[in-house]
């Protein structure tokens, strides 16, 4: 549960996402610099506002000109509304605008502009550069920058293309095992992969593959129609409502090795999922009687000033003893945010979203801990079985969902988002083919037997690498996806796995995926990466990243990472999600312009061409302990194109 969530629910006017994703890439809100000739070579600075676009200059700060503007894909309507130039015409000016850079720097040509000099103005622009108006955030490009040039922690890509040129590259497939992908993204839409041998929407399994008008990929989570659901249980409600017939009083020394692996993976799961089931019980009666909720809501309104308040403030409102008003309370504290204003006018919004507000506040009750709640109804399969394979649907209809594909869409360009197309964002691979493979639900924990059969999908179907952005603390299956990760390698396909956002020592807790096999053994086509942010510094490590000596491989820039949403929108996120496949495209890379290279080569060349600061860094999670880098992952080092491309071409002389 994320309070932004309901802050965009109950805020009039703001947009659906708490992370301003917005079409194209946004100019509302950014300033720009750029030099132009007026008569003389001189700094200009273009303002855009709400609506209105303000040009001032170095030697004039105030506005020399005032225009309106509206940017509609890649067209900027531009219009004055006064100033210095001496243009006569109050027709509005067309033009193409260019994003370079990952949006860092644009530029303007001319499509239709009856002022001359505007025309010539505008038009000179060949590289208008965006001004970050706060310090203390990286460019939007940082991910590509040099580590010793630029001195921030990227990846070196842009010196990784200067020795890629002229060399020959072959398409690469990428499986996005993730929430699903926008195939119409604007900046997705022209690498999506294509199965050639099927023919679109006939009902008939051309390739014989076992997957029906499977074009561009599957998912494992859709009914026949595409219709997928959003939120699955977490691990321990799936695993105790698959196995507490079978084992609640099963006898474990009468079990085989799997079935005490699966005895012992169900004891964890009935503590945890009957403890959260107990404590929940109070929220679930608050928000099943809307009268009584009410009810304690205005005693709180009443004890409230009308001002500007907190949720300590709400929590500390004395209701006695009774639980269920009590959870009224929290729940009320949870969700509020300053913005709201009074505690009256909160409560005016929640009304005004009672059936969203129920639903976000209520999902621990009515979906995560809920034994009656069956999100696999529609998909068909036998989610005790598994074995089972043929399920799904080719399609995924993401509909207005806010959730549907988010995920899966911000991975996808991050890897291999069209490059040079003037649009959004560039990703890091240039000639990939991404094949979506949705088996991660929005919320709670994605199926083992998924995982599994989203794995064989993928290679079957000719991905060379996968990306695996999830992970989870329980599996139910795991002998299922050690022979799937087995497939995999036998089939030279390399697994990019993040490693996760908990801030803790990998090598202790337990995760899955693994690239440990249940008998011990080490996949050797396993990449395990941690969330590195663009400081050169001790904060280097994001907080919230897994580390670990034997178990991470190494890190890559996973904050503030700007890619891909559905319906043609961009936004920046954070997380080893992103860091996975920034890996992940490095890895496509070079598989595609040294097609030799097996899964192994190019893990270990990832691996041992890494970045590696000499300093000591602050310990991921609550710790203020400072440790050296090196300490945090098998590399000891960072993700790093430019060595890796090195490191390849001397291997492949």
């Amino acid at each position: 549960m994320t309070l932004r969530k309901i802050a965009l629910l109950l805020i009039p006017g703001l947009v659906v996402l708490a992370i301003s994703a917005q079409a194209q890439l946004p100019l509302r809100g950014t300033v720009w610099t750029a030099t132009v000739r007026i008569p003389n070579e001189t700094l200009a600075q273009l303002a855009f506002r709400l609506d209105t676009l303000l040009a001032t200059t170095e030697s004039n700060p105030s506005s020399i000109e005032t225009m309106v503007y509206e940017l509609t894909g890649d067209t900027l309507r531009i219009q004055k509304v006064n100033g210095q130039s001496p243009c006569g015409t109050t027709e509005p000016g067309l033009y193409q605008l260019t994003y370079k850079n990952n949006g860092e720097t644009f530029s303007l040509t001319p499509i239709r502009d009856d002022c001359s000099e505007r025309r010539r103005l505008l038009g000179q622009l060949a590289q208008v550069a965006r001004k970050r108006l706060n310090p203390n955030q990286p460019p939007r490009n940082w991910p590509y920058l040099d580590p010793q040039h630029d001195s921030i922690a990227g990846i070196s890509l842009y010196q990784a293309y200067e020795l890629l040129k002229g060399r020959p590259s072959v398409p690469v497939v990428v499986g996005i095992m993730d929430s699903g992908v926008d195939l119409t993204h604007e900046d997705l839409r022209d690498v999506i992969w294509v199965n050639t041998k099927e023919i679109a929407g006939n009902q008939t399994d051309d390739d014989k593959n076992g997957y029906t008008d499977d074009v561009n990929g599957w998912n494992f989570m859709g009914a026949k129609d595409g219709t997928t659901y959003e939120s699955d249980q977490p691990e321990a409600t799936q695993v105790y409502a698959l196995f507490r017939e079978k084992y609640d009083k099963a006898d474990p020394e009468k079990l085989n090795p799997i079935e005490k692996r699966q005895y012992n993976t169900y004891q964890i799961a009935k503590k945890q999922f009957l403890q959260r089931y107990k404590a929940i019980q109070p929220r679930h009666l608050a928000l099943a009687d809307t009268a009584q909720f009410w009810n304690v809501a205005n005693q709180i309104r009443v004890k409230l000033p009308d001002t500007i308040t907190t949720p300590t403030a709400i929590r500390r409102i004395d209701l006695g003893t009774d639980s269920v008003a009590n959870a009224v309370r929290t729940i009320l504290a949870d969700a509020y945010i300053p913005q709201y204003g009074s505690f009256r006018n909160y409560l005016s919004l929640v009304r005004q979203n009672w059936p969203r507000f129920r639903q976000i506040m209520g999902s621990e009750s009515d979906i995560a801990y809920n034994l009656t709640f069956n999100p696999r109804q529609a998909v068909g399969d036998d989610p005790a079985n598994p074995n089972e394979r043929y399920y799904g649907s080719p399609r995924m209809l993401i509909g207005q969902s806010q959730e549907l594909a988010l995920h899966g869409s911000h991975v996808a360009g991050i890897i291999g988002a069209k490059r040079n197309n003037g649009r959004g964002i560039d990703g890091v691979a240039d000639h990939v083919q991404i094949m979506p493979v949705s088996v991660v639900p929005s919320g709670g924990d994605e199926r083992d037997k998924d995982v599994a059969n989203g794995i064989r999908y993928a290679v079957e179907n000719g991905a060379k690498v996968i990306n695996m952005s999830f992970g989870k603390r329980l599996s139910p299956y795991k002998e299922q996806v050690d022979a799937a990760i087995r497939f995999a390698e036998d089939h030279d396909v390399l697994i990019v796995h993040a490693a996760g956002n908990n801030g803790e020592n990998y090598d202790s807790i337990p995760a899955y995926p693994t690239a440990r096999y249940e008998n011990g053994q080490i996949a050797k086509n396993v990449l395990v990466v941690g969330n590195s942010t663009w400081r050169l510094s001790e904060d280097l490590p994001s907080r919230s990243s897994n580390y670990g000596l034997q178990t991470v491989d190494l890190f890559a820039p996973g904050t503030a990472i700007l890619s891909t949403l559905p319906r043609n929108q961009y936004a920046s996120l954070s997380g080893t999600s992103m860091a996975s496949p920034m890996t992940a495209g490095v890895a496509a890379l070079l598989r595609s312009y040294f097609p030799k290279l097996t899964a192994i080569q190019v893990k270990e060349i990832l691996i041992k061409s890494s970045y590696q600061p000499n300093f000591t860094v602050r310990k991921p999670g609550r710790s203020m302990q400072k440790v050296p880098f090196s300490e945090l992952s098998r590399a000891g080092g960072i993700l790093n194109a430019r060595n890796a491309v090195k490191m390849a071409m001397e291997l492949m002389k």
